[in-house]
């Protein structure tokens, strides 16, 4: 069924919720019962901690500010749950549902392209059930695509340069967490393909390859 996906919640605290919003900049409408009563609808603004206390403001369609404290929410609705599956799933949901997927081969032919980008063969060393999963092949894309970026920041300098052209190859392979290693002229990398990946995955990969070229 079109709702299925809410099966994969997790309970969360309404803090920890609007709190994620603000971070990831989620302008989506949201309602919400304070604890004496108040029925607020709006968008967050804004969250700030003041010595013990958290302060939300938000505002309304009708562009009305609100000021009021984040312990005092007894209960938060989400209007559009599916635009925030990835964090209400704490992850379960690896990407935003909706987006257009690709298919096996799409990704052989798009990551035989990458290849030269990269300046390295790619080898994806992955089951053949876990790219069953249209969002782990959406990941693998987006992986690479992150890969391709940091290479790009490693190359700017000649030390960076010579270091790179030692790789041949490109090892990708699912891990329980981001890894990193490199024998002889292989790059190996692993990451939870099945998953939600790691934020700011480009400046992860900087940090992590720049350690063992």
């Amino acid at each position: 069924m079109e709702t299925d996906y809410i099966n994969q919640f997790k309970a969360q605290s309404p803090s920890v919720i609007i709190h994620n919003m603000f971070r990831e900049k989620k302008q989506l409408p949201i309602a919400l019962s304070l604890k004496n009563g108040v029925y607020i609808e709006g968008f967050v603004v804004d969250v700030a901690k003041e010595e013990y206390q958290t302060f939300v403001c938000m505002k309304t369609e009708e562009q009305e500010v609100l000021f009021f404290d984040l312990q005092e929410i007894s209960v938060l609705r989400i209007k559009h749950p599916k635009k925030m599956a990835v964090s209400l799933s704490k992850g379960s949901i690896s990407r935003p549902i909706g987006e257009e997927p690709i298919s096996a081969l799409q990704l052989k032919r798009w990551v035989l392209e990458q290849e030269a980008l990269l300046e390295a063969t790619i080898n994806l060393s992955f089951e053949s059930s876990e790219l069953q999963e249209a969002n782990a092949r959406l990941n693998c894309k987006d992986v690479i695509t992150s890969l391709l970026k940091a290479k790009q920041l490693i190359i700017e300098d000649e030390m960076g340069l010579a270091a790179w052209k030692e790789i041949k190859t490109v090892a990708i392979t699912n891990t329980d967490k981001l890894q990193v290693s490199k024998e002889g002229s292989v790059l190996k990398i692993g990451v939870v393909i099945t998953k939600v990946l790691p934020k700011e995955l480009e400046n992860l990969f900087i940090e992590k390859i720049e350690k063992v070229l």
